[in-house]
């Protein structure tokens, strides 16, 4: 019975973060339709997801430390709130600076949720699940990056941008009272035990901590290149440089979240039984992945599906494999600092996301206006990418030997 009602408590927290996944990755395929309503070019669309990542990576250690504080279940209503009103917003703004206001709100809401839901697990399951829990929280929320593929255009091209959204806005709120009417923190005394410390304090100890800063690396390398490609560059790239329709490249998109779903579930189940394999896992996903992105830069397109879709298909994979970050961050600290933990990994993929996008739509905006030819231009802007991969990796290898050791070592060992 115990062990039923936290499988259907994280699993309600696992649908409102399948719901801020798709919230997160709508302009993946959607990209094109808001250059075209928004009137705005490669930079301005790059914009609206580095906002929406920057709130989001701004607030994950304020959003750990709350979630240690104050338990996941306030926390994830109000994020559910933000992303209902962010979508409706979005739904109906025919003005760019309006559409920018509807995807802060959504990237404030949606960074509320995972910290949260893998709060969830932390309170209701035993630690010898949490790597299982966690893949699993990742495999769910590729559902709804799945959702905002093909899904999501065929939506958008049979009824349009407004209704598209619109629905999308309903749905969440209708999660938002589901979570205030039955979601609960966890079993009674499983949080009060904990012990409590200014916020200051637990950011120390876990920045300190190399474990910590291990996952947060691991995160940034792996989840990182996997948001940078899904969030909002990957279609634009797919359609210019390797010369696919608005609709293949969709499908192609649904390949690389594909990838992030398959691979998780694989991941989780192994670190959950061999939890030594975690380290070396993480590290040959990011060479991998940095592997991968050398392929979409230095080949010129259009390469063929056989090529492609399995670089795609591994791009997604090493994102999946970067959930690990938090079970080695969850391992490090001790458990009323799992929350600050989880939210300075989470962190690193974001900040890289943000820096990337931002970037590749820069340089891109740049490069076309000297005259570079666009597919070659396309391909030359993800060398922002691959530069963030490559420190990322250097960085993950030299904190190999810290991954996932316990409080007690890390403090002998200090």
């Amino acid at each position: 019975m115990a062990a039923g009602r936290a499988w259907l408590m994280w699993g309600l927290g696992a649908l409102c973060y399948l719901t801020a996944l798709f919230h997160r990755m709508s302009l993946s395929v959607a990209g094109l339709t808001a250059q075209e309503r928004f009137s705005i070019d490669a930079t301005g669309l790059a914009a609206f997801s580095v906002v929406q990542l920057v709130l989001y990576a701004l607030l994950q250690v304020p959003v750990g430390a709350a979630a240690d504080r104050f338990g996941p279940r306030r926390l994830l209503a109000l994020g559910m709130a933000l992303m209902a009103a962010g979508s409706i917003v979005f739904a109906l703004a025919t003005a760019y600076p309006a559409a920018m206001a509807g995807r802060a709100l959504i990237g404030a809401g949606d960074a509320f949720l995972f910290v949260n839901v893998l709060r969830l697990a932390h309170n209701w399951f035993p630690g010898r699940r949490y790597a299982l829990v966690a893949a699993l929280t990742g495999m769910i929320g590729g559902l709804g990056q799945l959702i905002a593929t093909a899904p999501l255009a065929a939506l958008l091209t049979g009824f349009g941008w407004t209704p598209a959204f619109l629905v999308a806005g309903v749905i969440t709120a209708v999660l938002l009272v589901a979570v205030g009417v039955a979601l609960r923190d966890g079993p009674s005394v499983a949080v009060r035990e904990e012990p409590r410390e200014p916020l200051r304090v637990s950011l120390r100890h876990a920045w300190r901590n190399r474990g910590t800063r291990h996952a947060m690396w691991t995160h940034f390398t792996l989840m990182g290149a996997f948001v940078t490609f899904t969030a909002v560059l990957g279609q634009p790239y797919l359609v210019h440089a390797q010369g696919r329709t608005p609709a293949a490249a969709s499908a192609l998109l649904t390949v690389v979240v594909g990838g992030f779903v398959l691979a998780g579930t694989f991941a989780g189940q192994l670190a959950s039984r061999r939890p030594g394999v975690r380290g070396p896992m993480v590290a040959w996903a990011a060479v991998v992945s940095v592997a991968c992105w050398a392929v979409l830069v230095v080949v010129p397109g259009p390469l063929p599906v056989a090529v492609l879709g399995p670089v795609l298909f591994l791009i997604g994979a090493a994102g999946a494999v970067s959930m690990l970050a938090f079970d080695l961050a969850r391992s490090a600290n001790h458990g009323h600092q799992a929350g600050v933990a989880s939210g300075v990994a989470n962190m690193g993929g974001f900040t890289f996301a943000v820096v990337a996008e931002l970037g590749a739509g820069l340089l891109l905006d740049e490069l076309l206006r000297h005259g570079v030819a666009g597919p070659l231009a396309y391909r030359l802007s993800f060398l922002v990418a691959l530069a963030m991969g490559l420190a990322g990796t250097v960085r993950l290898l030299t904190l190999h030997k810290h991954a996932g050791v316990r409080p007690r070592e890390l403090e002998l060992a200090a």
